[in-house]
Parts: C-alpha cells; sequence; structure tokens
C-alpha cells in the first residue's frame, strides 16, 4: 500500500512540478543566455584540462567535475535505465535527452551561483551550493534549511540506499553475502571520507574515467555486433516517446505521459541537473570567474546521456527490456551477457556498477557534509559520517522499489527549493553570464 501511495505522489510531483519547473525556467535561461549549452560546450570541455592566473579553490576543474560524475555515473546510467525501460518504455530515453538539454542550464546556473555566494569555512575549504545563495542571495533562509535537511535525506536514500541496493542484487545472484558486502563497502567509504574532499575528488578522478572507458567499450562491442539493430532500435525508442507505439499494456495517450514522467524523473536522477548537487561539489573549484565553473558543470549531463544512451541501446537490441522478471541492475547484467555471449558481461556490469556506485557513495556523502555544515556547523560532520557509513549495510535488505521511490520524491524536494533559488536569482545569472561572454566573445 505504501508504494503504491509513494508511486502516485511521485507522478504527481514529477507531471506538475518537476517537468513544468525544468520546462519553464530552462527555456527562459537558455534563450536569455544565448543557447549556452551547445556555443560553449567546446569551451566547457577546454576547460576541463587548462587553468588560468588568478584563480582561486582547492580542487581543479577536472576533479571538480570528476567528482560530479561520481554522483552521476552508476546506478543511474546502469540500474537507471533498466527501471527507466521497464516502467516508461523505450521512449523514456528521449525525453530523458529534452530533460537532460533544459537541465543543462539549471547546473550551468546553479554552479555559477555556486561559485558566486561561496565563502571559506575555518578550515580554509572553498564552499557553496544552493543553500548558501538561497540564504544569502534570496535571503530565504527557510527554504536553505529546507534544502539542506534534504540534501541529507536525499545523501541516505540516493547516494547510500539505492547504490548499495542495486550492487547488491547482482553480487547476491552470484553466490556473495549482502551483508559482509554492505560491511565492505562500508569500511571503505569511511577510509576515504577521513581524508576529506581532496581524498574524494582524487578517488572519483582516477576511478571513474577508467571506469567509464572499460564500460563504454564493452556496451560498443555489443551495439557494433549488432549494427543491423542500431537503426531499428532508436526507431523504436523515437515511435514510444510521441505514441507511434504505445507502450505495451497502455492506453496510447497514458504510455506518452508515463514515457516523459518517467524520462524527467530518470533524467533528474541520472544528471542530478537541477538538483543543486553540482554546485556544491563545484564551489570548491579553482576557477577566476564564476561563469566559467558554470561553462564547465555543462559538460556533465552530456557525459551522462551518452552513457545512458549507450546502456538503453543495448538494453533494446538485446531485448533484455521485453524479459518478464529482470529488474534494475538484473536486466543490465542479463543484457550484457546476452550481448557479449559470454557470462563475462554480466560481470563487467557488476563490476563497473561496484565501482561506480562506490563513487557515487562518496559524493553524496560530501553533499550531506556541507548540508550539516551549514545547519550545524563542522562539529556535526563527524556524527553525521558515523551515522551514512553505519547504515549501508541497512541497504543490503530494503526494498529496491521503495529505495527507488523514495529517492526520487527526496530528489523532486531538493530540485523544486533550489529552482527556486535559480529562479529568483536568474537576473544575476543572466547578469554575470552577459557580462563574461561579451568580453570572452
Amino acid at each position: 500500500m505504501f508504494n503504491q501511495w509513494i508511486t502516485v505522489i511521485n507522478e504527481y510531483i514529477a507531471l506538475f512540478l518537476v517537468i513544468p519547473s525544468i520546462f519553464l525556467i530552462g527555456v527562459y535561461l537558455t534563450w536569455r543566455v544565448g543557447l549556452i549549452q551547445v556555443t560553449k560546450l567546446k569551451k566547457g570541455i577546454g576547460h576541463l584540462l587548462s587553468s588560468e592566473k588568478g584563480e582561486t579553490g582547492n580542487i581543479s576543474h577536472f576533479e571538480a567535475i570528476s567528482t560530479v560524475l561520481a554522483g552521476n555515473l552508476g546506478t543511474g546510467n546502469i540500474s537507471g535505465m533498466a527501471v527507466a525501460m521497464s516502467t516508461g518504455g523505450p521512449g523514456a530515453l528521449v525525453w530523458m535527452w529534452v530533460m537532460a538539454f533544459l537541465g543543462a542550464i539549471l547546473k550551468y546556473a546553479g554552479c555559477l551561483l555556486g561559485v558566486k555566494y561561496r565563502h571559506i569555512n575555518e578550515e580554509g575549504e572553498y564552499v557553496g551550493g544552493p543553500m548558501y545563495y538561497l540564504d544569502q542571495g534570496l535571503g530565504f533562509k527557510s527554504v536553505a534549511i529546507l534544502f539542506s535537511v534534504f540534501t541529507i535525506l536525499t545523501a541516505f536514500t540516493v547516494g547510500n540506499f539505492v547504490q548499495v541496493n542495486s550492487v547488491i542484487l547482482p553480487l547476491s545472484n552470484i553466490g556473495w553475502n549482502p551483508i559482509v558486502c554492505g560491511i565492505v563497502i562500508a569500511v571503505l567509504v569511511a577510509i576515504v571520507l577521513l581524508g576529506g574532499m581532496n581524498r574524494v575528488s582524487i578517488v572519483a578522478s582516477t576511478v571513474v574515467p577508467i571506469m567509464a572507458v572499460v564500460y563504454l567499450t564493452a556496451a560498443l562491442y555489443i551495439i557494433f555486433s549488432h549494427i543491423d539493430q542500431l537503426v531499428p532500435s532508436i526507431k523504436i525508442m523515437i515511435e514510444s516517446a510521441i505514441g507511434l507505439q504505445p507502450i505495451a499494456g497502455g492506453a496510447l495517450g497514458y504510455g506518452v505521459l508515463t514515457a516523459i514522467s518517467v524520462g524527467f524523473e530518470r533524467g533528474v536522477f541520472a544528471t542530478d541537473a537541477g538538483v543543486g548537487v553540482a554546485p556544491i561539489l563545484q564551489s570548491s573549484a579553482k576557477t577566476k570567474n564564476p561563469v566559467v565553473e558554470g561553462i564547465v558543470a555543462m559538460v556533465a549531463p552530456i557525459v551522462v546521456m551518452f552513457i545512458c544512451t549507450i546502456t538503453g541501446i543495448v538494453l533494446i537490441i538485446t531485448g533484455a527490456w521485453l524479459q518478464p522478471g529482470l529488474e534494475s541492475t538484473n536486466m543490465c547484467t542479463w543484457a550484457f551477457e546476452q550481448g557479449i555471449g559470454h557470462w563475462i558481461g554480466g560481470h563487467l556490469v557488476i563490476v563497473s556498477l561496484v565501482l561506480f556506485a562506490f563513487t557515487t557513495i562518496l559524493a553524496w556523502a560530501y553533499c550531506a557534509e556541507k548540508a550539516a555544515e551549514y545547519l550545524w556547523g563542522l562539529k556535526s560532520i563527524k556524527w553525521l559520517m558515523m551515522l551514512y557509513v553505519l547504515l549501508i549495510p541497512v541497504g543490503t535488505m530494503i526494498n529496491v522499489t521503495l529505495a527507488w521511490k523514495l529517492a526520487d520524491t527526496c530528489m523532486a524536494v531538493m530540485l523544486f527549493a533550489n529552482i527556486l533559488g535559480v529562479t529568483g536569482l536568474s537576473k544575476v545569472v543572466i547578469s554575470e553570464s552577459q557580462k563574461y561572454l561579451s568580453k570572452d566573445d
């Protein structure tokens, strides 16, 4: 009964809050700053491996974006795509791209504001994020508190329970003890967290590129091995997205609405665009101008959606999305086993997911830290992180559907609070953008 209620609530939140909010402010900012997602994407990629004189911050652009990708890549791109296919059909992926394009401008605006309103804490670390620009930029302290509280809750659901749960499903299938796996993950997370943001960013910038390449290589091998099915698969996605091919078991209109709703939900989960995570993680980056970090931030949604697309095509090509009884990670492991024609395909997904999930847990732990620091000060961080680590094994035992639904609800509240901040400070975003871009051009 609880699952049914939370499902209905999430559907209403997605259709009447998430989608309209992202669409309206996304279109408005895209228009006002001149389609910056397209015109400055190349420049954003260039900034990843470069630096300028006069930059201030704690970590490089590359480390900052790697930490953001650490929070994005993993269950959102692997398990999340399986969830999208099983609940919204192939058309959900098309709507994920729409969300990611509009969400990229929200990520740009959030990171710009995150750097603009950041400050140095007692430990000499640059800290920022929606809670700071909601408070200092708009004077909305109550909303800043709400955002911080739900950031902590989301860290426990999205960054902890969902990640661990998605990893344990396939590990249990190959005979590994779930509780023991949860304890091992908890110990490894604790070791990294002891080193602070610098250690988290180092781990992320090392693990993320390697695993992304390995995972993509395997996925692309499957696609090229079934190249004759690539165009039909893309056709299925497009037709499903616009209702020409209704989702099995549903009426035409319901199928389209479900594809849109699920696409936006999974797009938000996969890219965190508009949620406010990237502004927290990138506020400590070394940069000379807030706009630069905003431009760099737009790279992440494109990378994430490319990997989501590759995963989605593999699920369609192999027919995994139509297989009964497969859910979450199990659908992906089955697809890769069938696509490669060997058990090693499924194990490669498991290894990729374990490492991606590990870095995601770390990234969200940092977000929870900064939210707790804003609410209660630096002294609160130690106790919160102890609880965060201790609850990791709990994620091995909770219901997978419930975990995803709770995660979606928490992220929706974060998104609403952050969009309120971005909308309220949109004049600042436009002014800073035009000032920088006029000189840059």
